[in-house]
């Protein structure tokens, strides 16, 4: 099975500060903290593909992080990423003059 590329989209600086400002605010509004979202965005960047699929985020060694998870937060962080990914990529669209699909 080959991998295909990513979309350009998920490259692009626009969407990337946008997803993450929502994330954070997601974030936020289920109780965590800012620092924590903070350190949390890029790891979940680099491991949550599109399809959404947190294993590789669960199986990531934590070395030098403030926040210890478990199982069920990792799950429920990873969630909102997705979820605040898909907000964000609508605001992108809307911004660039794109209609959401």
């Amino acid at each position: 099975m080959t991998e295909t590329s990513p979309p350009e989209f998920l490259s692009d600086e626009r969407f990337i500060s946008e997803h993450r400002r929502v994330f954070v605010m997601f974030m936020g509004r289920d109780g965590y903290s800012q620092e924590m979202s903070t350190e949390e965005f890029p790891r979940l960047r680099e491991t949550v593909k599109l399809d959404a699929c947190p294993k590789a985020y669960l199986r990531l060694q934590r070395t030098g992080s403030r926040f210890a998870l478990d199982r069920r937060k990792k799950m429920e962080i990873a969630e909102i990423y997705h979820k605040a990914g898909e907000h964000a990529y609508y605001g992108y669209c809307v911004a660039l003059g794109i209609k959401p699909e």
